[in-house]
């Protein structure tokens, strides 16, 4: 790497941690007719994680790079955007975005991976979601990235956004590639600086054509090998179809946020089977600082004392949520859970944030396949993982 580029990258870092405004800590190239602008930029999470065992083994204690992410972005001629992000975590490289954007209409019209229009605490970015790992419904069945055309709107109350698409990059197939197709709708009929209500409903229509589907989630602990609900791989898949409803609302320092997802799942060979789970949890800044909203998702947090060479209290965030998944019906047997999860943020500046949560599970693992049937009927675990995180 030339040092020039090192000096821009670690100017970055230098100014994240000295809390910066978001201008001065992006890394931005222009041409010097601005036609060509491109910024650099990436994120670090490093995790820490120790439980108790129980019946199940769900790995070690110990650590991780969670992510470990480089992105470059940027905008030709005023009306073509494009991004590209990799993830260096675990020693491997994985293509998280890789698209090419259309602003030149009121509406964008995206191709390439991208998050597809699903779900409020998927589209929220990892550098802001309120815990430390998303909630089990939205593990499980979030459409996440995938190769596909999109477009979407997005106004001061409202956003519309639909997409077609196919598998993740990386995915393998057998034979021909399946489809789906989805869309999103949010308003949110308040939308202060700190006062918002939010509403949204997304909906999802997939046919895998015959190649492998299934749905699993860890108990919102990263580190952990096995998933105490897991369908397995869902013999003759037919279609699928998901379903979500979406609330949030802020007032002030105090924030509320839940979701319901759902999935009709329709096989060949075996009974069709209807799977869902849903989340809730408040959170409390106890420095007096609130959630901001921006186009239908969270964003930064911005603390109103800086953490820095002279001083400063940072923002203090205390949370709780609840989540439950349900994957046994029809022919399918994938387990019940119950998760309760603590969280503790502190936001030193608005590019690094450390984080603790206590995480409660309490599962039915004997029908997942995970032990012989009738040793037991639930298994517990409890968690404690940290993590530090900047970005730039």
């Amino acid at each position: 790497m030339k040092p020039s580029t090192m000096k821009l990258i670690s100017t970055a870092v230098g100014l994240a941690l000295y809390g910066g405004s978001a201008a001065m800590a992006e890394v931005k190239i222009s041409s010097d007719d601005g036609k060509f602008e491109t910024t650099l930029g990436g994120r670090v999470q490093v995790d820490g994680a120790w439980y108790n065992k129980d019946n199940v083994d769900l790995g070690g204690n110990g650590t991780e790079f969670r992510r470990a992410r480089l992105f470059v972005k940027g905008t030709m001629y005023d009306v073509w955007q494009y991004k590209g992000q990799y993830d260096f975590a675990g020693n491997e490289t994985d293509m998280k975005d890789a698209y090419i954007r259309y602003a030149g209409f009121p509406f964008k019209i995206t191709v390439g991976q991208f998050k597809q229009p699903f779900g409020l605490e998927e589209l929220t970015s990892s550098k802001y979601i309120t815990f430390m790992e998303r909630s089990l419904p939205t593990e499980a069945f979030g459409t996440s990235r995938r190769i596909g055309l999109g477009t979407n709107y997005a106004a001061d109350n409202w956003t519309l956004a639909a997409s077609v698409y196919g598998r993740e990059e990386g995915d393998d197939t057998d034979g021909d590639e399946g489809y789906g197709v989805g869309a999103r709708l949010t308003w949110a009929p308040w939308n202060e600086k700190t006062r918002l209500l939010h509403l949204g409903i997304a909906g999802a229509y997939e046919d895998p054509n015959d190649n492998d589907m299934r749905f699993r989630a860890r108990p919102e602990w990263h580190q952990a090998d096995t998933r105490l609900v897991d369908t397995g791989a869902i013999p003759d898949p037919d279609t699928f179809t998901r379903y979500g409803l979406e609330a949030a609302t802020v007032f002030g320092p105090f924030s509320l946020q839940g979701e319901y997802i759902g999935v009709s799942a329709e096989s060949d060979s075996v009974d069709d089977a209807d799977f869902d789970g849903w989340y809730v949890y408040g959170s409390w800044f106890l420095t007096g600082e609130s959630r901001k909203y921006k186009k239908g998702a969270f964003s930064r947090v911005t603390p109103k004392s800086t953490v820095s060479k002279g001083g400063g209290l940072g923002a203090w965030e205390l949370a709780v949520r609840y989540s439950t998944i349900d994957l046994d019906d029809g022919g399918i047997q994938g387990g019940e859970e119950d998760n309760i999860t603590v969280g503790l943020n502190w936001y030193a500046t608005k590019y690094v944030r450390f984080m603790a949560n206590y995480v409660m599970a309490d599962a039915d693992p004997v029908r997942s396949g995970l032990v012989v049937p009738g040793e037991y009927d639930d298994d517990d675990h409890d968690v404690f993982q940290v993590r530090a995180q900047i970005d730039f």
